[in-house]
């Protein structure tokens, strides 16, 4: 038996190193596709952090943070791009060879670049430097109306095309939206009992929206809107520091 199982374990030993060194495969996205994810990700998060730093008086950060943040940006990149429902690759060029792939990929990315440049500038004007948890003036607050119901169309959206796709992948899409507002629900309840200050900060919605986005990827829209809100979240790390702990505070 101890001499079967040495065999057995020899004959393995060499397809497991074919299959780690050779095998194009990470679940339901190739090792290409992948390392291109996490890549285009991490270049946004330069380019942003660029843009804002020279053009918008942004912050400047030492190489340790810049590191560190990069890492945090591929981590939660590599998070999204392997979820089993996320069909990213499958329209861009790593899977089609073609002109139109490559313009999926590219409204990808520039989804993220150009919302750093349109947000920022918007920043410059007063009437966007506010917070939900500060006092608004009527300006501010129809600020607040029309960004809520763009999202509240966009989530509408969303639904419409879910009530349209396969069973399996509705009901998927339907458990992270429930566990995502129970989220919510709770956080304001803790906060309230503790009597703090509830403002949810911009990278989770930017967060919770490119995990949302994972289930629609089906046409150039979808690739647009899902770079627009991976700006929000990569916009949070350099500007402000990302911690996990304190969404909602």
């Amino acid at each position: 038996m101890k001499l079967r199982i040495n065999i057995e374990k020899d004959l393995q030993e060499p397809l497991v190193q074919k299959s780690v060194f050779s095998n194009t495969e990470w679940y339901n996205i190739t090792w290409f596709g992948l390392v291109a994810y996490i890549t285009f990700s991490c270049l946004s998060y330069v380019v942003g952090y660029a843009l804002t730093r020279d053009l918008f008086d942004g912050p400047v950060h030492t190489g340790v943070r810049l590191f560190g943040d990069m890492v945090t940006v591929g981590w939660l990149a590599t998070g999204i791009a392997v979820l089993p429902w996320h069909q990213w690759e499958e329209k861009t060029w790593i899977k089609t060879k073609n002109v139109k792939g490559i313009l999926y990929l590219l409204a990808w990315w520039s989804g993220t670049i150009i919302t750093f440049f349109v947000y920022n500038s918007l920043l410059e004007n007063t009437l966007f430097q506010t917070s939900l948890a500060s006092d608004l003036t009527p300006d501010q607050r129809n600020v607040y109306i029309v960004t809520f119901s763009v999202i509240g169309a966009i989530l509408i959206y969303w639904c419409v095309k879910m009530y349209k796709t396969t069973f399996r992948r509705r009901i998927t899409f339907i458990r992270v939206l429930a566990v995502i507002l129970a989220l919510f629900l709770i956080s304001y309840i803790v906060c309230s009992a503790d009597k703090c200050t509830y403002h949810l900060h911009h990278w989770w919605f930017g967060f919770v929206l490119v995990l949302l986005s994972t289930f629609t990827m089906d046409n150039i829209f979808d690739y647009f809107l899902q770079g627009v809100f991976w700006a929000f979240l990569i916009e949070s790390i350099f500007k402000y520091g990302l911690t996990f702990g304190r969404f909602f505070v």
